[in-house]
């Protein structure tokens, strides 16, 4: 253990509730009993002398109403706590899934934090729009049952250090959530985690932008938790030359008419590598599950892992072509 590190943790969580104050603490302790996350060492190396950020909360939501509450994370400990103990890494980006994760806890400095109560229907899109330096920037979603609500995510992550941006979605019974992302993101080494629970008869969209890095991690999971919960997700990638990139979609779950759909597009410049794993169930669960996937380069278009003669000049021809009229990212096209 780094007794320096855990210091940094204990000083920063100075005036946060005493439960996450010893959960931070309890992560840096016990992160090394954990499994090891999929290229976590050149995260985790650099982030063993961390300079924590405290003042982001003006480019954050702020709203404590009946209809709606979003406020920065660091406020919303001290106001919901009942909420944020319950559910804070805990059912969707969870803490002690592997050491990256608890260290990400350990070092969370600024993100928001978004509550729809049961039955509560938004028609105002709520934007969130994070200017920040953090590298362990987390946001909290939670959707009470019946609730209906869109987000979307458009921040500035002006970092250089390794960052590691999560994002948790909890849904309760017959919820409806659209999440849309495209941040920015300023540093070389960029991971980015959207997970979420859904219990039965929810629906979650989601479409994303995947990071333009030099190296980047994305991934996407749900637990899907009952019957007729349902999971989409849509995703648009361009790597550039000499850039890799990895994206991993993932559910678990159960139920009768329970399905997941994932929509893939990517451009891939030379010399340049995009890896989209198959969607998968962690655990082998009988899930209803679809993928359709399209890469695309210079040379050629992979449809569903088959070859074709590319039929693209460029990436603006490609997802002008490719992305569903219909869908939030062929604006971006």
């Amino acid at each position: 253990m780094n007794e320096e590190l855990l210091k940094t943790v204990q000083k920063a969580s100075q005036g946060q509730p005493d439960w996450l104050q010893k959960k931070r603490s309890l992560a840096i302790m016990l992160q090394k009993r954990f499994p090891l996350a999929n290229q976590q060492q050149a995260w985790l190396a650099k982030w063993q002398e961390p300079e924590l950020v405290t003042n982001d909360e003006s480019s954050l939501l702020n709203h404590d109403g009946d209809d709606f509450v979003a406020l920065p994370i660091n406020m919303a400990v001290q106001k919901y706590p009942e909420l944020l103990q319950e559910n804070l890494m805990e059912k969707a980006v969870r803490w002690q899934d592997n050491q990256l994760n608890a260290l990400h806890l350990a070092l969370m400095d600024t993100g928001q934090f978004i509550y729809v109560p049961d039955e509560t229907k938004l028609e105002k899109t709520l934007k969130v729009g994070l200017v920040t330096r953090s590298n362990n920037p987390h946001n909290l979603i939670i959707v009470g049952a019946g609730a209906q609500v869109t987000v979307i995510e458009e921040s500035d992550y002006k970092t250089q250090s390794p960052l590691f941006a999560a994002t948790e979605i909890l849904m309760g019974t017959g919820a409806q959530v659209k999440f849309c992302q495209n941040n920015h993101y300023h540093g070389d080494l960029v991971r980015e985690a959207v997970h979420s629970y859904q219990a039965r008869g929810s629906k979650l969209e989601v479409e994303g932008v995947i990071p333009e890095n030099q190296q980047g991690y994305s991934s996407f999971y749900s637990f899907l938790d009952g019957s007729d919960a349902h999971w989409n997700v849509q995703q648009a990638s361009m790597v550039e030359a000499d850039c890799q990139q990895e994206v991993v979609t993932q559910v678990d779950g159960y139920g009768e008419n329970t399905s997941a759909q994932v929509n893939e597009w990517g451009w891939v410049a030379p010399n340049a590598q995009l890896k989209w794993g198959k969607l998968a169930t962690v655990d082998d669960e009988p899930l209803e599950l679809h993928q359709h996937r399209v890469i695309a380069s210079n040379e050629k278009t992979v449809v569903n892992d088959q070859k074709e003669a590319s039929h693209f000049n460029a990436p603006g021809d490609f997802f002008k072509a490719q992305l569903p009229a219909n869908s939030w990212l062929a604006r971006l096209s």
